[in-house]
């Protein structure tokens, strides 16, 4: 008989979690999401507050009024071109891109005063960018929330709760950009912008195309031009521009590239890697343009990587990454051996934050990122949070 009772009450209690389980389910994923939620909020708006401390008193609005043009600036979006047609779609993404790009310039221009240097302007329209970015992905997990609460699904939530530790390394990464931009600290993106600079060394540069410079050079017996992003500023320029001129003023042998790019679990940070094929980000569909143009003149493209995560190429330097110049200067020079007559193009690809154009530049660029580094390394455990160490 009392064996009996047991069973009874494990059978009603069998039964009872079968239909309790999905709400129990649905109540933990929901406090999780809500969690981070409530943290990327903070995020944002840690992040409005180090854009308005850089802004200050370089403007003629109000503080609330400033508060207010930010906030809205916070929903600005960009609409996806129209795809039902494929042809002539890079065209369409390069075309919204730059109208984007443009629109934050301007939106910066308009809320600030000439007391603040073109640079430090750039910078800013950068970290707001960034900004932008933190709070269109916490609304989007907030959605996803309230469909959750509203429809009691909870499969929803799993398939987001199995992608929150890629969102949550994304969203750390452009947090961290934030005050890396207003404080014009390179990030690891830089490293290609960074290494054009210091083989520049103190040859004359000229600006070529929008938002971009070239210098020429002989290394190593042969006649190089070397392009960048023209800095401090954070810049990614126009180097589609920069190479179709050079190529019609030229004969050019060979393209060297140099950018950062995704490693893959298990490689190390900083390690170099030599390819074929222009290293570049999709962004804007610029690689696109220039493969089109290479392919035509039928001009060799070599590829030199910089391995590191994603979250690391937004993130301030490291010293693994910064460690990595002897070794892409080592790849660079045997990649020129290969010029027999012509000239070679070296392009450092990336954003230039705090990074200018000449070794100078790179010179300070480096002392910087090692005195960020040394601070973190000395600060207690304890404090390395994220909140801490970047403010």
């Amino acid at each position: 008989m009392f064996g009996g009772v047991f069973d009874i009450i494990s059978f009603i209690l069998f039964f009872a979690l079968i239909f309790l389980f999905p709400k129990l389910m649905l109540y933990q994923i929901i406090s999780v999401l809500e969690a981070k939620v409530k943290l990327y909020e903070k995020m944002t708006s840690s992040s409005c507050k180090i854009i308005l401390k850089k802004i200050d008193r370089n403007t003629k609005l109000s503080n609330k009024q400033l508060k207010k043009r930010l906030k809205e600036m916070l929903d600005f979006f960009v609409v996806e071109p129209d795809s039902i047609e494929n042809l002539g779609i890079a065209k369409k993404i390069r075309y919204i891109v730059n109208k984007h790009d443009k629109k934050l310039d301007y939106f910066v221009n308009d809320i600030t005063t000439d007391t603040l240097s073109e640079t430090e302007k750039k910078n800013i329209s950068a970290g707001i960018m960034h900004t932008i970015g933190i709070q269109q992905i916490t609304k989007i997990i907030r959605h996803f929330i309230e469909i959750m609460k509203e429809t009691k699904n909870f499969q929803i939530g799993m398939i987001l709760q199995m992608q929150l530790p890629f969102i949550d390394k994304q969203i750390k990464a452009l947090y961290s950009s934030v005050p890396a931009f207003i404080k014009s600290i390179p990030v690891g993106d830089c490293i290609g912008p960074l290494y054009a600079a210091q083989l520049i060394d103190k040859s004359k540069v000229k600006k070529i195309s929008e938002g971009t410079v070239v210098a020429s050079k002989k290394i190593d017996g042969k006649d190089v031009y070397i392009l960048k992003a023209d800095g401090p500023a954070a810049n990614l320029g126009n180097i589609e521009e920069a190479i179709k001129k050079l190529v019609k003023k030229d004969k050019i042998e060979k393209i060297i590239t140099i950018d950062a790019s995704g490693k893959l679990e298990g490689e190390k940070t900083g390690s170099v890697a030599e390819g074929v094929g222009f290293a570049m980000g999709t962004r804007g569909a610029e690689r696109f343009f220039i493969e089109n143009l290479l392919a035509e003149k039928n001009i060799p493209v070599d590829a030199i990587v910089v391995k590191m995560k994603q979250e690391e190429a937004l993130m301030p330097m490291n010293k693994e990454i910064l460690n990595s110049l002897p070794v892409i200067d080592k790849f660079v020079r045997n990649c020129l051996r290969e010029i027999k007559k012509g000239k070679a193009i070296i392009v450092g690809v990336g954003v230039t934050i705090g990074v200018g154009n000449d070794s100078k530049s790179a010179k300070e660029a480096k002392t910087k990122i090692i005195k960020y580094n040394r601070k973190i390394k000395q600060q207690p455990k304890k404090k390395k949070s994220l909140f801490n160490f970047l403010n």
